[in-house]
């Protein structure tokens, strides 16, 4: 089955909420300091980026990225 963009767009904000309250829960973040550290992370680009397919996959294993991005300075 292949998605539409919209059906694509909201999963990518679905789990941008997702990474915004882990980061608040994890990291003791408001919710401003969560949404500035995922808007300005290459993770979120990398979502954001259809073609690498993030979307599609779990809040946590995205946050992995993320986690690793924040605590070893580098996406990976």
């Amino acid at each position: 089955m292949k998605l539409t963009d919209s059906q694509i767009k909201i999963m990518q904000e679905d789990m941008l909420s997702e990474l915004v309250m882990i980061v608040m829960n994890r990291w003791h973040y408001s919710i401003n300091e969560a949404l500035d550290t995922v808007y300005n992370s290459e993770t979120f680009l990398h979502l954001s980026d259809k073609n690498t397919g993030l979307y599609y996959q779990s809040p946590g294993y995205v946050y992995s990225f993320l986690d690793n991005e924040l605590t070893e300075g580098r996406f990976c």
